[in-house]
């Protein structure tokens, strides 16, 4: 497999927000993860890019442990993320924002930063604002630099954070589709969190749920759609 998280488990204090999670990843492989709010979906992408470390557990990306790496680290070995609050540089340009991720990730080995970063904002339909200052930029707009920072970092495999939040219908389905045609293009392997559960039942290969931090289903997205346990874990019971 090419990303494999065995056993994670992360406590904060007395407090345990992951328990026990394994999933795996295959090359080129969309995969949803999904959850009430509060299941723990973001503190697992926080452990699996090094921001957190696992309390136990083992993360391999390509064969080789993650464990103990920092978040520059992991970002070079070929894991991007965006996040769930939108996190780009208000006062730089999103070519400027798209720059930091071709610099400090593996772009230069076949390029030079700035042509990577021109091709990632073409790639988003972002390339006529390039020179626009971020803060500037509709929520939607700058949506789409930081997935093209990610993408810029020549990513094996990218961690999208809700990137359907906040968008229109419109922006929803343009969204959707560059998340299908970034797998297509570069072959990139995606975890995605999201509560648009249209969009992740149209899209993903499969799909993984967390409830209360830990994984209580997992599968195909006709079989996670009418799982009891997936729904009474949204709905706070039972189906009928």
């Amino acid at each position: 497999m090419f990303l494999e998280i065995e056993r994670i488990t992360k406590h904060f204090g007395g407090l345990s927000v992951l328990q026990d999670v394994s999933l795996n990843i295959a090359q080129g492989e969309i995969v949803g993860l999904i959850g009430p709010n509060g299941a723990g979906k973001t503190t697992l992408f926080n452990v699996i890019t090094g921001i957190f470390p696992p309390t136990e557990g083992i993360i391999r990306f390509t064969g080789k442990n993650l464990v103990g790496l920092k978040p520059h680290q992991i970002c070079r070995r070929g894991i991007a993320r965006t996040f769930q609050l939108v996190r780009v540089f208000p006062d730089m340009t999103p070519l400027e924002n798209v720059l930091v991720g071709a610099i400090y990730g593996k772009a230069g080995i076949k390029k030079r930063p700035t042509e990577e970063a021109v091709e990632c904002l073409k790639i988003l339909d972002l390339l006529e604002k390039k020179d626009i200052l971020s803060a500037h930029l509709t929520y939607s707009d700058r949506r789409l630099v930081e997935i093209a920072r990610a993408l810029a970092a020549k990513p094996k495999l990218a961690l999208l954070d809700e990137p359907l939040a906040g968008l229109n219908p419109t922006e929803t389905s343009k969204m959707a589709s560059l998340i299908q045609e970034i797998r297509g293009s570069r072959g990139i392997s995606i975890l995605w969190i999201e509560h648009k559960m249209d969009a992740i039942f149209s899209i993903c290969d499969r799909v993984v749920v967390l409830d209360y931090g830990k994984k209580i289903a997992e599968g195909a997205p006709g079989e996670i759609a009418t799982n009891e346990k997936v729904v009474e874990a949204y709905l706070g019971e039972p189906p009928k």
